[in-house]
C-alpha cells in the first residue's frame, strides 16, 4: 500500500512535469493522488511545500550520497568511483525526478519557487575539489588545475546523465561510472600513484 504522502509527491511530480508548477493546482494534485486537500496540507502545508519536499528532498538525498561517497581515507579512485555510481544510482532510482530537477535548473527562476541550485552545485564542487586537492598532496594524482579537473569530471558525468535522460543512451550502469572515472583519472595520474 502506497502511503498518502508518497502518492502526493508522485502525483505532484507527474503534474509539475507535464503542466509546470504554476499551472498545477492543489485540487489537481489531490485528485491525482486520491486524497483530500486537508491531507495534502497536513503533510506539506501548501503546494510550495510539496514542491520543496520533491526538489529539495532530492537535492539533500543526493548531497548526502555524494558526501558519503567521498568520505573515508581510501584512494581517490575509489572515492570518485563511489561518487560516479551515486550519480548513476540517483538517476536510475528516480529518473522522472532527476529529469524534472535538471529541467528546473535550466528554467527561468519564476517558473517555480526559488531553489538555490547554484549553491547546491557549488557545494558539490567544493567537496569534490577538496578530494582532488588532497589526492595531489598524497601523490595519487599529479598537480594540476582543480577547476579544470572539475569541469572534465563533472562534464563527463553530466553528459552521460543528460544523454540517458534525454534519449536513453548511454545506459547508466556502475560499469559506465567506473569507466568514466578510470578515463578521467588516467590523464591525471601521478608517477607515484600509477598502477603497476
Amino acid at each position: 500500500m502506497v502511503r498518502s504522502n508518497d502518492r502526493i509527491l508522485k502525483s505532484a511530480l507527474e503534474l509539475f512535469s507535464d503542466k509546470g508548477y504554476e499551472a498545477t493546482s492543489v485540487r489537481e494534485i489531490c485528485e491525482a493522488a486520491g486524497i483530500t486537500k486537508p491531507t495534502l496540507y497536513h503533510f506539506y502545508g501548501s503546494k510550495e511545500g510539496v514542491y520543496r519536499a520533491l526538489v529539495e528532498g532530492a537535492l539533500e538525498r543526493f548531497r548526502g550520497d555524494i558526501h558519503r561517497a567521498l568520505s573515508g581515507e581510501v584512494p581517490l579512485r575509489e572515492r570518485l568511483g563511489r561518487m560516479a555510481r551515486a550519480y548513476v544510482d540517483a538517476a536510475m532510482r528516480e529518473p522522472d525526478l532527476a529529469r524534472f530537477v535538471m529541467a528546473l535548473s535550466h528554467n527561468p527562476q519564476h517558473s517555480a519557487p526559488a531553489t538555490d541550485f547554484v549553491g547546491f552545485y557549488n557545494g558539490l564542487l567544493t567537496e569534490i575539489g577538496r578530494a582532488l586537492d588532497s589526492a595531489v598532496v598524497r601523490g595519487e594524482i599529479a598537480p594540476g588545475p582543480t577547476s579544470v579537473r572539475l569541469l572534465v569530471l563533472m562534464g563527463a558525468l553530466g553528459e552521460a546523465l543528460c544523454g540517458h535522460l534525454l534519449s536513453g543512451q548511454p545506459p547508466l550502469t556502475h560499469e559506465l561510472a567506473d569507466s568514466l572515472v578510470e578515463v578521467v583519472l588516467g590523464g591525471w595520474q601521478s608517477p607515484r600513484g600509477a598502477r603497476s
